[in-house]
């Protein structure tokens, strides 16, 4: 057995309807120094999961109360879980729901009957992987969560003017299911080049650019040059996309992917959303209430046709 002073007493969170395997699980994990939440439906899990925080989530998807695939979406697009890593335990045999899981925001799998060691294993793998994340992004060698949120955190306790920019691609694992992250990876090196190239074209002086993981950046800059910023990259990238298409795809204007009822739907060009928030003399009290505004903002500019920037400006307290 491995030795509990081995690694970090991580925090785990497991949702499992079946309580005989989660004692089972708690247990193994426990015996390995593991401090362990277990529930049994979804509900439970996502109350838990506001108090507890855990350092990862074990997470079944049959449940009884929610749809597992849902649930990971729903604990994925919380601002304060979003980089918790989540290992769907599963048994299912169809083919593809590897693929549902990954949409739905999945990091990693293991499989039931659930072995200790291999789940050990893939704990310490995910929770280091996270974690690295956290300050430099990997695939892109921007900072990360933690570097970036303590660049925005500088910026509002400076309360100086400045303006910031949420980017986000939409779309983009639609397009991860169709053509592999390989190809996904390329989009997103496409993204970084065309903040780079806005961001020196506008003369930004230092700006600050960071990945926030999967298809997610923010920049900082002076107030008057974001909103070009944001125009620049938007129109660039739609110039562009379509070169990262195969020829079938480009000359229809989309792809096909089947839900998981099995019908057909239509998916067209990626798009880019861009929320800029301009701050001149009211500031946010916190990352948190700011980062709420950039997902609002970039909620209503994917409701709206093609590529969009969203533009508030926060003079006054309540001023919309």
């Amino acid at each position: 057995m491995r030795s509990q002073t081995t690694h970090e007493k991580y925090k785990i969170l497991v949702v499992e309807d079946s309580a005989t395997l989660r004692q089972m699980i708690t247990m193994a994990l426990q015996e390995r120094g593991y401090h362990v939440t277990g529930v049994g439906d979804g509900i439970t899990g996502l109350h838990a999961l506001a108090e507890f925080m855990p350092d990862a989530i074990l997470l079944d998807l049959n449940l009884p109360d929610i749809d597992g695939f849902e649930l990971c979406k729903r604990m994925k697009a919380e601002p304060r879980s979003h980089n918790i890593p989540i290992l769907v335990m599963t048994g299912l045999g169809e083919s593809g729901f590897e693929i549902m899981a990954i949409e739905a925001g999945a990091d990693d799998f293991i499989a039931k009957p659930v072995d200790p060691l291999v789940l050990d294993a893939r704990i310490q793998m995910v929770v280091r992987r996270m974690r690295r994340e956290r300050f430099t992004n990997a695939l892109t060698g921007l900072p990360a969560n933690a570097l970036t949120e303590e660049r925005i955190a500088f910026a509002l306790g400076r309360r100086q003017p400045f303006g910031i920019i949420y980017v986000d691609v939409d779309g983009f694992r639609a397009f991860n299911t169709r053509y592999g992250f390989s190809r996904g990876d390329l989009v997103l090196h496409l993204v970084v080049e065309l903040i780079l190239e806005s961001t020196r074209f506008a003369e930004c002086q230092e700006p600050f650019i960071g990945h926030m993981g999967a298809d997610d950046f923010v920049i900082i800059c002076e107030p008057e040059k974001a909103e070009q910023v944001a125009s620049d990259i938007v129109r660039a990238f739609d110039t562009g996309i379509m070169d990262y298409y195969e020829d079938e795809d480009r000359e229809r204007g989309y792809f096909t992917l089947r839900d998981r009822a099995g019908d057909a739907i239509k998916h067209g060009p990626l798009t880019v959303s861009a929320a800029v928030i301009i701050m001149t003399d009211y500031f946010p009290d916190s990352v948190i209430a700011l980062s709420d505004v950039g997902h609002e903002l970039l909620a209503y500019a994917r409701t709206q046709p093609g590529s969009t920037v969203a533009v508030e400006r926060r003079a006054e307290p309540g001023a919309r």
